[in-house]
């Protein structure tokens, strides 16, 4: 009697949709998924003679799927110079054709896809961003981006944006950017990434163009990451050039527990990225304990590696610091060439 009534039920919904012109589905619309992550630190700066425990960051993520569409937003709280902001850090609007999956068109405030590093803690292998993130190429990008896979070895995308890291254009022009990434055997992934547009406030006379090759290689319990940004800005009369790549390293000694080490070079001869002439090194090295495995999501993995985001990070860092001149504030205001700097950090997904 009842699986009769319920037929009957299906079917005078059909017969009614059918009148009204309308498909009829009994699909349960799509959740919004909700996850994020929070850090916390503790750090030593032996230049300024300062340390203390930091609640840094934390990050509220929304997915929603809708048929050929998703939506993928992220909000930002963080922690600089003693004064939290709140900033939307990714903000997605992404379109595949149901014909052409091999398309994907995107637009928003999204990580620009170029090298190693990201700009969100979980993404990373070490505590500490390194000068060649930080300054010589950017690590956000608003505008809009397209894709093709045009295999699934060779992906290529090309994108128009306001600018290095901007929300809001500082100028009239825009950033162009193509990137190539080809995965010639599992495991190894090799990637190039150009970007030209003027970046200065105000002008678009000063046309910067970058050229940013990079290499990832996972071979289980050994992940290199390794990333070059060779740059130009155009200036009256000259041409001012940087250049500088890093290394990333991480052994994995355990099932929880790992290594990492990365060194970072950057020549910044006419100070255009950090305002002084100089040459920029750091080394950086230090373990890193895991626990458990963190829910699925638009980012699971370290990028272009199979090491899966852990729900828990417990990373320890040890950094030393040096320029060709001064550049890093001391404790009494002044500067010095070099620094030593050590942080403690938990990341946690949920």
């Amino acid at each position: 009697m009842r699986s009769a009534l319920c037929s009957a039920l299906l079917c005078s919904s059909a017969l009614s949709a059918a009148a009204q012109q309308r498909d009829v589905t009994f699909e349960e619309p799509q959740p919004v998924s909700v996850s994020g992550f929070a850090v916390g630190n503790a750090s030593y700066d032996r230049a300024l003679r300062a340390n203390g425990f930091t609640a840094g960051k934390i990050a509220l993520s929304l997915f929603k799927p809708a048929g050929d569409f998703y939506l993928f937003g992220q909000l930002t709280t963080a922690l600089h110079a003693g004064e939290s902001a709140t900033e939307i850090d990714n903000l997605i609007v992404s379109w595949t054709p149901h014909g052409a999956s091999q398309w994907t068109v995107a637009l928003g405030r999204f990580d620009a896809p170029v090298g190693f590093e990201r700009d969100d803690e979980p993404l990373n292998l070490i505590p500490t961003n390194s000068f060649n993130f930080e300054l010589a190429r950017p690590s956000k990008l608003t505008g809009a981006i397209v894709r093709l896979t045009a295999s699934p070895r060779v992906e290529v995308a090309g994108a128009v944006a306001n600018g290095w890291n901007l929300d809001v254009d500082n100028n009239r022009g825009k950033t162009g950017m193509l990137r190539a990434q080809w995965l010639p055997v599992d495991g190894l992934t090799v990637g190039v990434s150009g970007l030209y547009g003027p970046e200065r406030d105000g002008t678009d006379g000063r046309q910067r163009s970058l050229l940013a090759p990079d290499l990832t290689l996972d071979l289980g319990r050994l992940i290199v990451g390794t990333e070059f940004n060779l740059g130009r800005e155009q200036a009256p009369g000259r041409h001012l050039t940087w250049a500088g790549g890093t290394a990333t390293a991480f052994l994995r000694l355990g099932r929880s527990l790992g290594l990492s080490a990365r060194y970072d070079h950057l020549s910044d001869a006419n100070g255009v990225l950090s305002g002084t002439p100089q040459v920029l090194r750091s080394v950086t090295v230090g373990p890193m304990w895991f626990y458990s495995r963190a829910q699925e999501g638009i980012f699971s993995n370290i990028e272009h590696t199979r090491f899966h985001l852990p729900q828990i990070a417990l990373r320890a860092a040890l950094r030393a610091d040096y320029s060709t001149a001064p550049f890093f504030e001391d404790d009494g205001g002044g500067l010095v060439r070099t620094n030593t700097r050590g942080v403690l950090e938990l990341v946690y997904i949920f």
